[in-house]
């Protein structure tokens, strides 16, 4: 966020204003000695300013006025030496504390050199000595305070900026939610977005400022509502739509997480991403959808596996044994679609379809814990009938 909002131009208008205010006060040789360099200063000879007006101060027994101090930084800023305006300023500012356009000045140029924290100081002095107040000098405080990294004095300043303001303006609500975060006070931060998203809720980047609020406090619905106003107002990209869709996924939404994860793979025939996609429908009970998503990729056995796996969850015995045989008849070693004949067979009560298949998988150690309480009912089945005949 770019802080340097203070111009040149404030310094200029109160070097000029400051003359005309103040010249029927001045006493005779310091009036006399602004005129000669206000004449140079408007040949822009800014060296004959400086020359007039240090002879001056060097020969006089007066307080020095304070537009000279004004019209020697002046001469001196638009002479390209902001450091020598620097130091004018600060000595008159030494000699008038409570001179407004020298303060003003102090702070411009403080800016201007980065001396943020001094110049943070100087605009809040200068809100001071307004009349009326100028909100826009604790505006430029803030902003001078967050340049240098004075984070809880920034935050402080917008504090005081906000307070009576009941329409601040756009920038200066910005600037304070920063600052309240910069500051560690995110509560305060996310009362401020709140109210800069009420009025300005096309603003997608601060909607995602607060979806990180809600983050750190792990609350995913919340985050996830405001990423999606935010991915609404721009382009995701493919790893921001995952990690909404993830969000989702956290918030036990999972058919909004399927549904993002579509727009983020649109166009996609890549297997890994419509598994996700299934794995999400299926878990929302969307097992015809999971199902459907699940059969767009190249064919595999461990893709027919697992689309043979959701329809068993559906109940779909039928079209689950379709799936598991077609499997089998590619790949007749494919252990799990052997294991899962058996069962859509011990669903439709074909024990003898149990018992072949099961039987099948014996001695396959991948098997061997999964077997034991199926293969004993069976045999407990087959034990029960033959003393029945008997």
């Amino acid at each position: 966020m770019n802080m340097k909002y203070i111009f040149p131009f404030f310094m200029v208008v109160l070097m000029l204003t400051g003359f005309a205010h103040a010249e029927d006060r001045l006493p005779p040789m310091a009036r006399q000695t602004l005129h000669t360099a206000q004449i140079h200063m408007d040949n822009e000879r800014f060296d004959e300013v400086v020359s007039v007006l240090r002879t001056y101060m060097a020969s006089t027994d007066e307080i020095i006025p304070a537009p000279v101090y004004i019209m020697l930084g002046g001469a001196h800023y638009r002479n390209g030496h902001a450091r020598e305006a620097y130091t004018a300023f600060i000595e008159g500012q030494a000699v008038w504390p409570r001179h407004e356009m020298l303060v003003r000045n102090c702070a411009v140029l403080c800016y201007e050199l980065d001396r943020f924290k001094d110049a943070g100081k100087f605009f809040e002095k200068a809100y001071a000595l307004t009349d009326p107040l100028e909100p826009l000098l604790l505006f430029q405080a803030g902003s001078a305070y967050y340049g240098g990294e004075d984070f809880s004095a920034s935050s402080l300043v917008m504090d005081r900026l906000m307070a009576p303001s009941q329409q601040p303006k756009k920038e200066w609500v910005r600037l304070a939610i920063h600052a309240h975060l910069q500051a560690g006070h995110p509560h305060k931060a996310e009362k401020m977005l709140h109210r800069f998203l009420a009025e300005n809720p096309d603003e997608g980047p601060y909607w995602e400022l607060l979806a990180k609020l809600h983050l750190d406090r792990e609350e995913y619905e919340e985050a996830a509502g405001a990423l999606e106003i935010c991915y609404r107002l721009r382009d995701p990209s493919q790893r921001e739509l995952e990690r909404l869709a993830s969000l989702y996924h956290y918030s036990n939404a999972p058919l909004m997480a399927a549904a993002t994860l579509r727009r983020a793979y649109c166009g996609t025939t890549e297997t890994p991403q419509f598994e996700k996609i299934a794995f999400l429908c299926a878990s929302a009970g969307r097992l015809d959808d999971a199902v459907q998503t699940i059969a767009r990729c190249p064919y595999s056995v461990e893709r027919a596996e697992k689309q043979g796996r959701f329809l068993y969850q559906g109940r779909r015995f039928d079209d689950a044994t379709t799936v598991f045989q077609d499997v089998l008849h590619h790949e007749s070693k494919a252990g799990e679609s052997r294991f899962f004949l058996a069962m859509c067979a011990w669903e439709r009560r074909d024990w003898k379809g149990v018992k072949e298949h099961l039987s099948r998988l014996r001695g396959n150690p991948a098997f061997a814990n999964r077997l034991k309480g199926p293969l004993q009912i069976i045999e407990d089945m087959e034990t029960v009938r033959a003393e029945l005949r008997e």
